[in-house]
């Protein structure tokens, strides 16, 4: 006679059978375009930077300001109570509502008519993204078995260097051909299209599919873990404590960079902001794509052998993207800079899919939305909240010193509105300050490598 079944047990049975791999790729295909649509949001900013600050009479502090806490603050703490939400009701549903909100919140953007509104509006794009990741992060653990995992996360995290790439081509080209306002309008309505194929693509799957007891979120007795369980789990793994720093140290620099890259390519190099975005498109995109697929690839089947690569590989390339960007900035000629911060950008994105797939082995399935947006909240609260504030005042503070040892005065007050005659000095100025800083932030890239190390070191072996 055939033991009865629990129900929680055949009802995740049946979903599970529903999810063939064209259907787990096809949802993938629909997380990667929604990944990708919010970069290209997000990207947009840094390419139209110039064209912004020269309209409002920003400075450079102002314009991290914009990048970094504005968006990172409620970004980060938002994407703890949606995650929460996650781990009990339709993922799907979740990831479609924040692509509308921060899809209209992008179109108030091309509508703001001070730096005050700008600020509001880029609030509220944040609030939308932030509760994409860590739903996307706990349907892929449950649509993946944990050998794929990483390189599937790879492949949804390559939205970042595909919307970066996209964002910062179609950003520079929309503002040639028209404005500044005009691109942040059109980008807005483009991501209303991905709504209903969020909603059509991403099945019912779930939770713990590939645990020994998987859950469907609806049974009764199978609620999430508090916030306090989670984070005594994480807090509670050295190899954690160190992918969270190394995290945060290379998403403060990245971020910084991102942000930046646009006005550095436009004040050192003289290029056009049309022109910026293929370059900017290369090094934030097209290398950026090449570090994260490589590494989920590289991570999954060699971490397979020693779990510790998971944690040595981000260590080894993070540490060698140290001096490509440091040789970048400092290079005179355009093309060198491009290929030379294009291996460093290549570099630092390849600890994203071997950390967030050691997150999600470290806990239960019905944590992994949580112990993503914990994740999250660490490195964008500190990387992407100080990071671009923390280059735009480093170059404000350089760039004065630099403009009073030429005998021009106060920097501020002489170039905040390009006070005639000192145009050539104001931009000397502006372009060694942004160098200096980005070198700087750049020698950060070390000491996360370190981080890495140590948590690679940390992980436990798999067993035989």
């Amino acid at each position: 006679m055939k033991a009865q079944a629990h129900p929680s047990v055949a009802v995740s049975a049946g979903l599970a059978a529903d999810v063939t791999p064209a259907r787990a790729n096809a949802a993938l295909l629909a997380l990667l375009l929604t990944y990708m649509m919010s970069y290209i949001d997000r990207t947009a900013l840094g390419v139209l930077q110039e064209p912004i600050k020269r309209e409002f009479g920003l400075s450079d502090g102002q314009l991290g300001l914009l990048g970094g806490p504005a968006f990172a603050i409620l970004y980060a703490l938002a994407s703890l109570p949606i995650a929460r939400l996650a781990e009990r009701h339709s993922r799907p549903v979740i990831i479609a509502a924040c692509l509308a909100m921060w899809s209209l919140m992008t179109v108030f953007c091309g509508s703001a008519q001070s730096y005050a509104h700008l600020l509001l509006a880029r609030v509220g794009v944040s609030v939308g993204e932030a509760g994409g990741n860590p739903a996307s992060h706990s349907l892929i653990a449950d649509l993946f078995p944990p050998e794929r995992r990483a390189r599937a996360l790879s492949v949804y995290t390559f939205g970042v260097p595909v919307g970066a790439f996209f964002g910062a081509v179609l950003a520079g080209w929309l503002a040639h051909s028209w404005d500044w306002r005009t691109a942040f309008l059109i980008l807005g309505v483009a991501g209303f299209l991905l709504v209903g194929p969020v909603l059509l693509l991403i099945p019912r799957v779930p939770r713990g599919r590939f645990d020994a007891s998987p859950v469907t979120g609806s049974v009764a007795g199978t609620a999430p873990p508090a916030i306090t369980a989670v984070l005594r789990v994480l807090l509670h793994n050295p190899a954690f404590r160190h992918f969270a720093v190394g995290a945060t140290l290379v998403v403060l620099v990245g971020y910084s960079i991102a942000g930046f890259l646009p006005p550095f390519l436009i004040r050192v190099h003289g290029l056009t902001v049309e022109q910026v975005g293929l370059h900017a498109g290369l090094i934030n995109g097209a290398a950026a794509g090449v570090g994260t697929l490589a590494s989920g690839f590289a991570a999954d089947r060699f971490g397979q052998r020693d779990r510790r690569f998971y944690g040595w590989m981000p260590a080894a390339m993070v540490f060698l993207a140290t001096p490509c960007f440091v040789a970048g900035w400092l290079s005179s000629a355009l093309w060198p800079a491009t290929l030379l911060l294009m291996a460093g950008t290549a570099g630092i994105y390849t600890y994203i899919a071997p950390t967030f797939s050691q997150v999600h082995a470290m806990v239960d399935s019905r944590m992994r939305a949580t112990a993503s947006s914990v994740l999250f909240l660490i490195i964008n609260l500190i990387g992407l909240g100080l990071g671009p504030v923390l280059v735009g005042q480093l170059s404000d503070r350089f760039a004065a010193a630099r403009f009073a040892r030429g005998g021009s005065g106060d920097f501020a007050a002489a170039c905040r509105r390009s006070t005639a005659g000192l145009e050539e000095a104001c931009r000397s100025a502006s372009a060694h300050g942004l160098t200096v800083a980005l070198i700087v932030v750049s020698m950060l890239l070390a000491w996360a490598a370190l981080h890495f190390a140590l948590a690679g070191q940390r992980l436990r072996p798999l067993a035989r």
